[in-house]
């Protein structure tokens, strides 16, 4: 591979790399929202029959679970990506601040399921 090739190459890794990073920050906002959501719904909002609060209850707790599994699904995901790039192989900062971002995640949803339960 000649010298222009292999850094145009490595540029378009970058960029790529790069991309997975938004796209994994993008899912964990949604993440954060559906499980923000959830919580809302489950203690905020006054259900005026018993029907309403089972099928809010239902809800809340839907997407709660949602939330935890996007963050999973998006930690696979990244994973992914960012081994099949040689470039990553250079950040390697960059995987312990996802661990770091992802653990409490997933502990604090479960922690919501848990004190959200009937």
């Amino acid at each position: 591979m000649e010298p222009q090739e292999e850094t145009m190459n490595m540029l378009a890794q970058e960029r790529t790399f790069l991309a997975a990073e938004r796209t994994f920050s993008a899912w964990i906002r949604t993440a954060l929202a559906a499980m923000a959501g959830g919580l809302a719904i489950l203690r905020l909002v006054i259900f005026k029959t018993d029907f309403h609060r089972i099928i809010g209850h239902i809800i809340g707790e839907t997407l709660i679970l949602w939330g935890c599994l996007l963050i999973i699904l998006a930690s696979l995901d990244y994973k992914r990506m960012r081994d099949s790039l040689t470039i990553a192989k250079h950040y390697k900062s960059s995987q312990i601040g996802v661990m770091i971002i992802i653990i409490p995640l997933v502990i604090i949803s479960i922690l919501l399921v848990w004190i959200t339960l009937p």
